[in-house]
């Protein structure tokens, strides 16, 4: 048996037998070559409803190493995906805020294991952690994503965006994302959260001085809130400085 092997079955073992006194789930280590390290921490119960989203966190630890860490997801209930296309963690970054979301038919189920895969620096591990389904949602609530207007912009230059949307029987703030946007342009607000008590946002799109011209480039845009998740697209186009 490779020592890689032992770490992660002997993780595992501790987290299960923990978990059978009550105790909290351990971390999950692999060792690799040249005492390369790769820990995933405990990652907690998800629970929601039928046509609800909910966010998971995952955080990792590198030692000896800084490769990016590619997450897969197995085993999900029925009706469950995870919303980011982009499951992997950065070179520069030590965490993953992602986002399960349950379809409007999704059957309930109580904790339901889940296996987290992570991989990166020529190591792999496995993360259980359970997720559950409620029965019913709260079909009340709503949430709606105006489509943005076409932008476009100069190389080297800005423009502004405007983010509009309506909620109904809720008042959570509303987490937006973007994603597609041009090679070279990118968002200059760090905070793309609108509040509770806003219902729109302005930002900036930036285009580098060497950003790709592009015309009509669709961007997908998600608003996430209250348990509720809308999509909208919008064009954006990258003109040539004169």
């Amino acid at each position: 048996m490779k020592w890689s092997t032992f770490v992660v079955t002997a993780a595992l073992t501790v987290g299960l037998l923990a978990g059978a006194v009550g105790c909290k789930e351990n971390a999950v280590t692999v060792v690799g070559d040249g005492g390369k390290k790769l820990t995933v921490k405990p990652v907690g119960a998800a629970s929601l409803k039928p046509g609800e989203t909910t966010s998971i966190n995952i955080e990792i630890v590198r030692d000896k190493f800084n490769d990016p860490v590619e997450l897969k997801f197995s085993g999900l209930p029925d009706g469950i995906t995870v919303v980011e296309s982009d499951t992997t963690i950065s070179k520069d970054a030590s965490s993953a805020k992602l986002t399960l979301k349950a379809s409007a038919d999704a059957k309930p189920v109580d904790d339901h294991k889940v296996t987290l895969a992570a991989s990166g620096g020529g190591m792999k591990l496995d993360m259980p952690f359970k997720v559950t389904i409620k029965k019913g949602g709260d079909a009340a609530k709503k949430l709606t994503l105006k489509a943005p207007a076409d932008a476009s912009v100069k190389q080297g230059d800005t423009a502004t965006i405007n983010i509009d949307i309506t909620r109904d029987k809720f008042n959570d703030p509303v987490e937006l994302k973007f994603a597609g946007l041009p090679e070279g342009v990118t968002i200059m607000e760090k905070d793309l959260t609108i509040s509770k008590d806003a219902t729109s946002a302005k930002l900036t799109l930036k285009a580098a001085a060497d950003a790709k011209a592009v015309g009509d480039h669709k961007v997908t845009v998600t608003a996430t809130g209250g348990g509720l998740t809308q999509e909208a697209t919008i064009k954006v186009s990258v003109q040539k400085k004169s």
